[in-house]
């Protein structure tokens, strides 16, 4: 009855807080990258890939702040998608479309994500967790 208990009590604690922030100051993040549509042009399909950003720190990116996301495909960087700079907590979605064999195997394309910053951040850290700032995706 005892280790019920404990049991219950415990399954309704989280071991790490879920509304914590990760630090003080902006903290854009690269949430997600998903393939939102695809279309047959010919002999090719086109991909169109959404990608989520969102400020995850305690503070808004100040407003000179200039932000992209650079796009590498299979190593190689194909293009650069600009961002507004973000308030605490609002999230920005940007559209990356590109073309592949209608034959290709599932899997075979590698995107990498990054975010890169320029210009002036906002008082205390402008991106307090670079860990979060790159997002991989197979197609």
């Amino acid at each position: 009855m005892q280790a019920f208990l404990v049991a219950l009590l415990l399954a309704g604690m989280p071991l790490v807080p879920t509304n914590a922030p990760s630090c003080a100051g902006a903290d854009p993040a690269i949430v997600s990258a998903i393939v939102e549509s695809t279309a047959q042009v010919g002999h090719l399909n086109r991909y169109t890939i959404g990608v989520t950003v969102q400020n995850m720190g305690t503070m808004k990116q100040a407003s000179n702040l200039l932000q992209s996301v650079a796009v590498f495909q299979d190593g190689t960087k194909v293009d650069q998608k600009g961002l507004q700079p973000l308030a605490r907590g609002a999230s920005q979605i940007v559209m990356y479309s590109f073309n592949r064999s209608r034959g290709a195997a599932p899997r075979t394309t590698h995107l990498r994500f990054v975010l890169t910053f320029k210009g002036t951040a906002v008082p205390g850290n402008a991106d307090c967790d670079t860990g979060n700032d790159e997002f991989r995706l197979a197609v």
